[in-house]
């Protein structure tokens, strides 16, 4: 038992004790999860660099021989930005406050957000052409992701999970669930080659996902992009679209996917910067019971006008571009909405970056885009942009998939023509025709391309309803 004498201390110092204990405890400072081992800050642009401190407590933010100092909110958030820093190695971030953070082999070069469902999700631990000749000459220190671990059930921030990771064989086929995407990394490799520095994805994907998840309000958006802004990016890819055409909403994705943009530049608060987005793949998805087209069958025509609404908001989103992937797709694939080639996308985006972004001449960022038509006589002329130096196929045979029409309607197939920056279409069939359509079909991969390689995207003349009959 105690003593009398120590049971009078203990009494005289309970009040004491009891204050002590009413005092808030002091917090270490922590940043957020992004900023870890192994990242790639933007160069030559403004940093945000933020976290989590006790309210009061000073914080220093050391880079490159630049230091800034600034103190939590009442609400224990901090942030920082730092002048833009120069490409290459940038050592070692020191964060301080009552603890000291050690940020190692931090690099600063370009850093892209790549984002959308499945097809952007894949990693190279699935089947690819030339699988194993790529992952045997993956290795480059300069080329890396951060991707981001779903977590629906994310209560804050701070509880974000994620991880560097340079590109190597392990790192690219590590995890089917959480790997590095093969787009993403098809699309640095190709940065890394022409710009010489740094490249750094931050890589939220979710398999199945419709847009509107990645839009405010949404899970995936809530979850997976909110916590990353306003890590300083140079711009954005996105590789979706599937879940919204098997859901019967390719009528409004055009319209969802310019929204949807708008929100992640307000967010981001870096103005309107670059966003190139990936056509969606051929597939027979009325002839397949997949996802919600079990229950809810498409016709032939949805996929048409799916690429004719991706077209859409690449006309009407400043700064976007739209990569056609049509021959990509093999008739050994054409029944799977995965198809097993990720580099073509990938490079196809890089192409994009390089000539819009990037502004390199000597790179070419787009195939021909429909521009007009005129009739001349029985044959209609059509005319296109992103010609490059000249149209061409890509097996040397005249252009294929062409179809006219006359004032009834109905479409036939037509010859077509290479003449100059355009095709001359017409049918013996069709002595007066008023309307034109190219690729118009959900397996439709056609042979026309600029001299450098990029291939046409599909299109359509007319603006007539199109009936969308179910599957048979």
């Amino acid at each position: 038992m105690p003593s009398p004498r120590f049971r009078s201390l203990f009494a005289l110092l309970l009040p004491v004790l009891s204050l002590i204990s009413l005092l808030p405890a002091t917090a270490d400072v922590t940043l957020a999860t992004v900023f870890s081992d192994s990242m790639v800050l933007q160069a030559e642009a403004a940093v945000p660099v933020w976290g989590w401190a006790d309210t009061g407590e000073e914080v220093n933010v050391s880079i490159a021989g630049q230091t800034t100092t600034t103190k939590p909110d009442a609400a224990g958030h901090w942030r920082v930005t730092l002048d833009p820093l120069k490409a290459g190695e940038a050592g070692t971030m020191t964060v301080k406050g009552t603890n000291t953070i050690n940020i190692k082999d931090v690099l600063a070069g370009e850093v892209w957000l790549a984002s959308g469902q499945s097809n952007m999700h894949a990693n190279l631990g699935v089947r690819h052409p030339d699988k194993e000749k790529i992952l045997d000459e993956s290795d480059d220190p300069w080329v890396r992701q951060f991707t981001v671990v779903r977590n629906d059930k994310l209560a804050s921030p701070r509880e974000l999970a994620g991880v560097w990771r340079a590109a190597n064989r392990a790192n690219l086929t590590a995890s089917r669930t959480d790997g590095d995407s093969s787009v993403a990394y098809f699309f640095s490799r190709e940065l890394r080659k022409k710009l010489n520095r740094p490249i750094g994805v931050l890589h939220a994907s979710v398999g199945a996902t419709p847009i509107q998840a990645w839009m405010p309000g949404g899970k995936s958006y809530q979850t997976m992009i909110e916590p990353l802004a306003p890590f300083a990016i140079r711009g954005a890819i996105w590789y979706q679209g599937e879940s919204n055409l098997e859901r019967n909403q390719t009528a409004e994705y055009a319209e969802l996917l310019t929204t949807h943009v708008a929100a992640w530049r307000k967010l981001w608060g870096q103005g309107e910067f670059p966003f190139l987005f990936v056509q969606l793949a051929p597939f027979r998805y009325s002839k397949k019971n997949v996802g919600p087209l079990k229950d809810n069958p498409v016709g032939p025509m949805e996929l048409p006008l799916f690429w004719e609404a991706q077209t859409a908001a690449r006309s009407t989103i400043p700064h976007s571009g739209f990569a056609v992937i049509h021959d990509s797709v093999p008739d050994s694939d054409i029944d799977n909405i995965h198809p097993q080639n990720k580099r073509i996308p990938g490079e196809r985006l890089a192409a994009l970056a390089l000539a819009k972004t990037y502004g390199q001449k000597d790179v070419t960022g787009e195939g021909p885009f429909y521009r007009e038509m005129s009739l001349e006589g029985a044959k209609i002329r059509v005319k296109f942009t992103g010609i490059g130096t000249s149209l061409a196929t890509r097996d040397g045979l005249a252009p294929n998939l062409f179809e006219i029409a006359g004032e009834d309607k109905k479409y036939v197939s037509a010859e077509a023509v290479i003449e100059g920056d355009g095709v001359l279409v017409s049918s013996a069939s069709v002595p007066k025709p008023i309307a034109v359509r190219f690729a118009w079909s959900e397996t439709a991969r056609p042979n026309l391309i600029n001299k450098e390689g990029l291939p046409a995207c599909p299109f359509r003349t007319d603006d007539w309803s199109v009936k969308k009959t179910p599957r048979q």
